[in-house]
């Protein structure tokens, strides 16, 4: 299979318009990896040691609480994918990423990703501004799971999540917004009634 450079470099390029360069570069670094319906990219404990551009399929991001599984995030095809925390500090990972369908990553290792870093400046640019986007996407979701209540959280993940929607299964949307999935079809229930 032949490396997603233009796909890669094309969504680099929207971030930081000037990284053509160094995106070709990283490309020439990233090899393969496919993981199957409920393996792991990482696993709880573990330390990441790898950022993946995900080709194909979609891959879930939870911990365990209580023995029940929370779903923090979930990354589809045409996206960064890493344990950010863990990649960073090199320290085991605080939750795990798992498969949900067949995926297609070109990884990167973390060694081969901080030469880079340090060579080029667009993808110290890039890795900012892609924090940043991180960050403050955080921080707006837990705003709305801190304030909002069942369906003003669903109207915002419809609002600014339209494509999770679309292709993550309701049950792993519930988790994300902090319902149940029985509480999560009321409300697609009653706002459906609504615009009908």
């Amino acid at each position: 299979m032949e490396k997603p450079v233009a796909e890669v470099t094309r969504f680099m390029q929207a971030i930081v318009p000037n990284c053509r360069a160094a995106a070709e570069e990283f490309c020439s670094h990233l090899h393969l990896r496919e993981l199957q319906p409920d393996e792991f990219f990482v696993r709880e404990g573990q330390v990441c040691r790898h950022v993946g551009f995900l080709q194909s399929g979609m891959i879930r991001h939870y911990y365990t609480n209580a023995n029940e599984e929370v779903t923090r995030w979930m990354s589809l095809e045409g996206e960064f994918v890493t344990a950010l925390s863990s990649f960073i500090q090199s320290s085991p990972s605080n939750h795990h990423l798992q498969a949900i369908n067949r995926c297609t990553l070109w990884v990167i290792e973390r060694e081969v990703w901080q030469q880079l870093y340090a060579r080029h400046e667009s993808l110290r640019e890039l890795w900012l501004r892609l924090l940043e986007l991180n960050v403050i996407g955080f921080e707006d979701r837990l705003y709305q799971q801190l304030s909002g209540d069942a369906e003003q959280r669903y109207l915002y993940f419809l609002k600014n999540y339209p494509r999770l929607l679309e292709k993550v299964p309701q049950k792993y949307i519930a988790s994300m917004i902090g319902i149940k999935a029985e509480s999560l079809s009321r409300v697609r229930a009653k706002l459906g009634k609504r615009i009908s």
